[in-house]
């Protein structure tokens, strides 16, 4: 895929080798007080994790004046020293990872950015199995039929044991899911009419889509095992299982942001001109963070948020599967990837 591409020319910035690697150790760091329930750990990763929030703010900043590739490395050790000292210093301040200012602000950026990736990610993952598919040009009709069919009946079968599971929990959250499926079904269903004009206008048949649907399902299963998880241990956001599921979903898809974005550097560049490639990397990595780092904090998040927030991200998703996948269904060049 294209992000692998992006992700090598990552690697070979030394920057964004720190910035990795500053992530996943402060998810070490979360993974571990998960399970020792330390509070000198829980200092450290507040202290770090926070700093290297306010590291990447800083970096963020200098990147619309100046270009990071050009600076030298004693100004990145500097920025680092500066970030943790403010980090400490506005601990009391709206600053704070703790604040409502980054709650509302930067955690509802970050379900905007997470949708459109986690999109990306499944519209991806879908063309590239058929663009594999594809290439056998003997048998391409007919494993592609086959590639339609089988991925479309999983769909159906997922679909259905989803219903049969929560028809045994409460009619509350039975009603919720109900609705939430009745979306992704109708909106489903519009990508389908859209697939068979464009079979009956160009006899082509973009069998991806069954794929596609069954990759969304999946994650907008994962939206709602999320919430009941965060219903569940909200008051303690340490519990392992939820700890690690977080930790795996977290990397992968910072990882393919960061590939997607580099991947697409001309393009940006040549659309987005008043931004560089840096500053827009370094503020979905921004959102990330956050998203990371608040977990070091014991925050108690009302169950009316939470729905909120699980019914926003599955909107957002729902909406970029629908406007981009339109656009995916007409302008996928079979074989050749996105």
């Amino acid at each position: 895929m294209g992000f692998i591409s992006g992700l090598k020319g990552v690697f070979k910035k030394r920057l964004y080798i720190f910035i990795i690697f500053s992530f996943v150790l402060t998810w070490v760091l979360i993974l571990a007080n998960s399970y020792l329930k330390n509070e000198l750990l829980r200092t450290v990763i507040i202290v770090f994790g926070g700093g290297f929030l306010f590291f990447n703010v800083i970096l963020f900043c200098v990147s619309f004046f100046k270009k990071l590739d050009d600076l030298n490395k004693w100004f990145f050790i500097f920025s680092f020293i500066i970030a943790i000292v403010l980090n400490v210093f506005l601990s009391d301040t709206i600053f704070n990872p703790t604040s409502n200012f980054y709650l509302l602000i930067l955690l509802n950026a970050n379900l905007f950015f997470t949708s459109f990736f986690a999109f990306k990610l499944c519209m991806d993952s879908a063309t590239k199995v058929d663009d594999y598919l594809y290439q056998n040009k003997k048998s391409r009709i007919i494993i592609r039929l086959v590639e339609f069919c089988v991925f479309g009946f999983l769909v159906w079968w997922f679909f259905r044991i989803t219903i049969i599971f929560f028809s045994h929990t409460s009619s509350d959250l039975f009603t919720y899911v109900i609705r939430i499926l009745q979306i992704m079904f109708w909106v489903n269903i519009v990508l389908m009419i859209v697939v068979l004009f464009r079979l009956i206008i160009t006899k082509k048949l973009s069998a991806f889509i069954a794929l596609f649907f069954l990759l969304t399902l999946f994650y907008t299963l994962y939206i709602l095992f999320d919430l009941l998880f965060g219903i569940f241990f909200s008051t303690e956001s340490g519990n392992l299982i939820y700890i690690v599921a977080s930790f795996i979903i977290d990397i992968l898809l910072f990882l393919y942001i960061l590939g997607v974005v580099y991947d697409r550097v001309d393009y940006i560049q040549a659309k987005l001109k008043i931004f560089k490639v840096d500053t827009i990397a370094l503020f979905l990595i921004i959102m990330k963070s956050y998203a990371q780092v608040s977990k070091a904090f014991a925050i108690t998040i009302s169950l009316e948020v939470q729905i909120f927030q699980a019914t926003w991200l599955f909107i957002i998703f729902m909406f970029f599967n629908l406007i981009f996948g339109i656009h995916s269904i007409f302008a996928h060049k079979y074989g050749k990837g996105k």
